[in-house]
């Protein structure tokens, strides 16, 4: 009986520990706390060549929340402006199917797992989200040590301060498989409320870093 007693206590502790666990390591919200390392003043805005990179990412804005459309193709002007590097959005909107084919690969199809999330369990699949790449001598480049602008900062990470600075959760941040060329807005909501019909309404924004301002019409 004594013994009995004193296993019980140690699964239940397992258990706790497994949970408390899991729930730390959840990605969750990463909000926006200090500002850019860039400023407004270094930005060289010149709108014909942003169009230009902008336009090579048109597909990926098809279906897209309007907010998350915008602050999208804010994210690639202004790292092309302020940051110098070419960025291009390789995924916006995903259909069901076209989840499911992204998760199965490294499982049932050949290839690296490169997502955790199921059809319905993706922001991705409510237009709430895009991938992203920078593109360097006209080649993909997910190498995340890469200084391609001699900042003595990786690219990767300054990207990814531009996308909070603009109002995004970056995949980045997640402590359970970091997702680097993610960002995406939930506008409060979860997937289980986006799964289960409710929708962030077509005027709905999230907030943007004072340093922005200036660059975002």
């Amino acid at each position: 009986m004594k013994w009995t007693g004193v296993l019980t206590f140690a699964m239940m502790a397992f258990l706790v520990g497994i949970f408390l666990a899991y729930t730390l390591s959840r990605p969750g919200p990463m909000p926006w706390v200090d500002e850019p390392t860039f400023e407004a003043g270094m930005c060289e805005r010149n709108s014909r060549s942003e169009a230009v990179i902008v336009e090579r990412s048109e597909k990926a804005f098809a279906k897209l929340h309007p907010h998350v459309r915008e602050r999208s193709e804010s994210f690639v002007r202004l790292a092309y402006s302020c940051l110098g590097l070419e960025v291009r959005l390789t995924s916006g909107y995903r259909s069901a199917d076209e989840q499911n084919a992204l998760y199965a690969q490294g499982r049932s199809k050949p290839g690296q797992v490169v997502t955790n999330a199921k059809a319905g369990e993706s922001y991705h699949n409510y237009g709430l989200a895009v991938d992203f790449v920078i593109i360097h001598n006209n080649r993909a480049d997910y190498d995340l040590e890469s200084d391609h602008n001699r900042s003595d900062e990786p690219d990767w990470q300054e990207l990814g301060e531009l996308g909070k600075a603009l109002g995004f959760e970056w995949g980045g941040d997640w402590r359970s498989f970091p997702d680097y060329p993610h960002l995406q807005m939930d506008f409060g909501l979860s997937i289980r409320q986006l799964a289960s019909g409710k929708r962030p309404d077509d005027k709905a924004t999230m907030p943007l870093a004072d340093v922005m301002k200036p660059l975002v019409d």
